[in-house]
């Protein structure tokens, strides 16, 4: 049964995540959580292995939730049921908006989409900071009452050198994510 649901639920994400795998992490997050009882840290955990992992960060994400769950069978019914919409609906979609991408409408509809798609991501990623920039126990409703004492200021300072290099100065983001994985080894065996 528990491999019927995993497949339901993530067959509901591949159906309703507009905008690829940044926009369903959102979804998968929250229904990882509801559902199937997938921890903050756990989630904090997927972001930082789809980084090292290739592929796609929905089916990724799937095989992950779907084996902390289930274990192997688990990951694979995830898997084909975030994967098996995007089969379908790919290949009816195309067809649609090939024949009307003039349309008016359709145009309008897209561009709705857009914004909801950048808001989704941004969703996701405030929350995946919260779970790896906030000290144990602390929540993103102390951060500006206590900013010090919410916030791991070495995570910080990772979150934030990071960021500057791979925008500013494009530096490589795999290259990125090796050094600050060295350097919260470092860190993290003082």
């Amino acid at each position: 049964m528990e491999y019927l649901k995993l497949f339901y639920v993530f067959f509901k994400i591949g159906i309703l995540g507009f905008g690829g795998g940044y926009t369903m992490l959102s979804m998968i997050m929250t229904e990882s959580s509801e559902q199937f009882s997938i921890s903050a840290q756990q989630l904090a955990d997927l972001n930082a292995l789809d980084l090292i992992v290739p592929g796609p960060i929905a089916i990724n994400a799937a095989t992950y939730v779907g084996y902390l769950h289930a274990g192997f069978w688990g990951a694979l019914a995830a898997t084909i049921g975030v994967s098996f919409p995007s089969f379908i609906l790919i290949t009816l979609v195309m067809r649609f908006i090939t024949r009307y991408r003039e349309n008016k409408l359709m145009g309008a509809f897209l561009s709705g989409i857009k914004p909801a798609a950048v808001g989704l991501i941004a969703a996701a990623a405030i929350t995946i900071a919260s779970g790896i920039l906030l000290k144990p126990g602390a929540s993103l409703s102390t951060l500006f009452t206590n900013p010090l004492g919410t916030v791991s200021i070495f995570l910080a300072a990772v979150f934030i050198i990071t960021a500057v290099l791979n925008i500013r100065f494009d530096v490589n983001p795999i290259l990125l994510t090796v050094i600050a994985g060295i350097v919260g080894a470092i860190w993290g065996g003082m």
